[in-house]
């Protein structure tokens, strides 16, 4: 990989797993055994922080676990189970119903700030439509007071931490055809712009289906500049 590096190749590493599962800066106990942040890419593949030109972080426009730890914004209603049947969200291998609910911004702040992210894409925008009203958790309530700040000290404890809600317009309209950022209802717009203005990362990437023509490329994340 080095080597490709001096050669002046492009060198691209993807990541494994969430953020949130993170040894170091995850929901402890409820991690892997490794590092699932950007940093992991230096240690795991042997290349020096200074050779990362540009990290991208990929979330979906919902939020998913598996298994089981701290998760706020989880749906136990009509909704959640909408959200996994749309969606698909099942494991790939074991089959295992994933756990579904509302995009977590403090999370995504979070994630944004340990990973060092220049750019966020966002998948499966299209999973949301049809419903009227949509929610994003904006902030959380807990034993010390609100906070914008994703709680990771105080989840897990009992009544440690509240999500603060903020409910939007959904959308009825299929994304289907959608190509570029033009092409979405109004709303949807809206949707990816307040995450973008939240979570104080530029999007790059917004994907309304799962074939590779159905991906809306906002900016090249590689490219630097205009």
């Amino acid at each position: 990989v080095n080597d490709a590096i001096k050669g002046g190749k492009r060198v691209m590493l993807e990541g494994a797993q969430g953020t949130l599962l993170d040894l170091d800066h995850g929901t402890y106990p409820f991690v892997t055994s490794s590092s699932a942040v950007a940093g992991g890419a230096c240690t795991g593949a042997g290349v020096g922080p200074s050779r990362i030109s540009s990290v991208v972080g990929i979330t979906k426009a919902y939020t998913t676990r598996v298994g089981a730890g701290p998760f706020p914004t989880e749906l136990h209603d009509e909704t959640g189970e909408r959200i996994r049947q749309v969606g698909a969200e099942f494991g790939s291998v074991t089959g295992r119903p994933r756990r579904t609910g509302w995009l977590d911004l403090p999370a995504l702040r979070y994630a944004a700030q340990v990973n060092g992210l220049d750019a966020l894409a966002i998948t499966k925008l299209d999973v949301l439509t049809g419903l009227d009203r949509l929610k994003l958790c904006v902030g959380y309530r807990t034993r010390g007071g609100e906070t914008t700040d994703f709680p990771i000290d105080y989840l897990g404890q009992e009544g440690g931490a509240t999500p603060i809600f903020e409910e939007v317009a959904g959308w009825p309209t299929s994304l289907d055809g959608a190509r570029q950022l033009d092409d979405l209802p109004r709303a949807a717009r809206d949707y990816v712009q307040l995450i973008e203005e939240r979570v104080g990362v530029p999007i790059c990437l917004v994907s309304v289906g799962p074939r590779r023509n159905e991906t809306i490329l906002i900016a090249n994340p590689f490219v630097k500049g205009p």
